[in-house]
């Protein structure tokens, strides 16, 4: 049984924590969180140094804001323990190049939580595309949104911190495109507030991919009604869409006017993916989500950043 150890222990600390305790092969042995009060709502071995912690385990769980993964996962790889962190990878592309580099140098494990990707809702997306039931794909539409999320110390409203709506909500999309169409050539995007409204976030993006595919995405911090999300994905074929307020809407329309729908049955997303991570520490098995593919939605999120501070098209 191996001991995973979760550094950060707060809403995305505490999902891990409860999606380890279900998959086999490993066991959650302990949690840091520098708030030692958090820590303790685990019910298990706490630590006050989360060095300690990551010597006495054997996997480590980053789940901290986003500006601290890069000093976590360094201090992991160095020790020789597989890393799971919660996207992004980490706050800038000069941060990932030295985790890249690290985990080139002890041949580390390391996985990003990006769990749109295990989403059966959005895996069929992907499917019906592959196997041609849109033809060539052409465009996308693709929204995203919530509240404004809550964490200690407010740390979603600083950008040096979090990156924003774009960074923290739109690379879940960001991710999910460029794993149906390839790499992005270059993006333009807008954001509304730029920081100047607390509590509240919202950005337009279109991205251009290298295969002609044009995506256009809307992330909010700032919708009253709770979470959405939407796709809808047009090709010379037909279209495929899916709204989440609408579980059973996944709907693929052909140009001859042939409707299907879909249902696809609902896991837990958020297990899936752990439990792929640990097979791909114990068994070697590759996940559907590398690290050159978290580093690619990170450097195309941050592209999208600087669109929105240049108000100009960034080439990725």
């Amino acid at each position: 049984m191996q001991k995973v150890g979760i550094i950060g222990f707060g809403k995305m600390g505490r999902k891990h924590f409860e999606s380890f305790k279900r998959v086999p092969g490993v066991g959650v042995y302990g949690v840091y969180d520098t708030d030692p009060n958090k820590a303790r709502e685990a019910g298990i071995r706490t630590y006050k140094d989360h060095i300690q912690l990551i010597k006495e385990c054997d996997i480590i769980c980053v789940a901290t804001p986003t500006d601290t993964h890069k000093q976590y996962i360094l201090e992991a790889i160095a020790a020789k323990k597989p890393v799971f962190v919660e996207k992004p990878l980490c706050r800038t592309v000069k941060e990932a190049d030295e985790i890249l580099k690290a985990v080139k140098k002890y041949k580390a494990k390391v996985m990003v939580g990006h769990v749109v990707r295990y989403f059966n809702q959005y895996a069929a997306i992907k499917k019906a595309i592959d196997d041609g039931c849109v033809g060539k794909p052409a465009v996308a539409r693709i929204t995203r949104c919530s509240k404004f999320p809550k964490a200690s110390n407010n740390w979603f409203n600083f950008r040096e911190q979090s990156g924003g709506v774009i960074l923290d909500l739109m690379i879940h999309d960001i991710d999910f495109l460029i794993w149906c169409f390839g790499d992005v050539e270059r993006v333009y995007a807008k954001d509304i507030s730029w920081g100047k409204i607390p509590n509240m976030d919202y950005a337009l993006a279109v991205l251009r991919f290298k295969s002609g595919v044009i995506a256009h995405l809307e992330a909010s911090w700032a919708h009253p009604g709770g979470f959405r999300a939407r796709v809808e994905v047009s090709g010379t074929r037909g279209l495929v869409n899916y709204d989440s307020r609408h579980p059973a809407s996944l709907k693929v329309e052909h140009s001859d006017g042939d409707v299907m729908r879909e249902n696809p049955v609902d896991e837990n997303a958020n297990q899936m993916e752990i439990r792929e991570f640990v097979e791909y520490v114990l068994k070697n098995k590759l996940p559907r989500i590398t690290l050159h593919d978290a580093y690619e939605a990170l450097k195309v999120s941050l592209a999208a950043l600087e669109s929105v501070k240049t108000r100009n098209v960034v080439k990725v």
